[in-house]
């Protein structure tokens, strides 16, 4: 998501003690197409389950509301990458936490 939630997000983990614990921070934004989501998150579950983690990973998808990004366009994308990494998403005991918002 863009800029704002996703850095509230990361800044509530890290406030609660977890700082150490991220891996990862990304963001998109300006209403990028289904494809570039799927890409970008193509890219972030092949990262994700390169190396397995004893205790398992987590996934947040999250953002605020949607000024000018299609957020159904968008999580077409994301979710055809989950899709696409299922098997090894369970393989990695990888949870996905999901929140958006938006305007459509």
């Amino acid at each position: 998501a863009g800029g704002g939630a996703s850095v509230v997000f990361a800044d509530t983990i890290s406030d609660l003690g977890g700082g150490a614990e991220l891996a990862n921070y990304g963001e998109y934004s300006g209403d990028p197409s289904e494809t570039l989501t799927y890409e970008y998150a193509k890219t972030i579950l092949e990262l994700m389950t390169r190396h397995a983690h004893a205790d398992g990973k987590v996934l947040i998808v999250g953002g605020g509301i949607a000024n000018f990004t299609n957020v159904a366009d968008t999580f077409k994308g994301i979710i055809r990458a989950l899709h696409n990494f299922a098997g090894l998403l369970r393989e990695h005991k990888i949870r996905v936490y999901v929140r958006r918002g938006g305007l459509n």
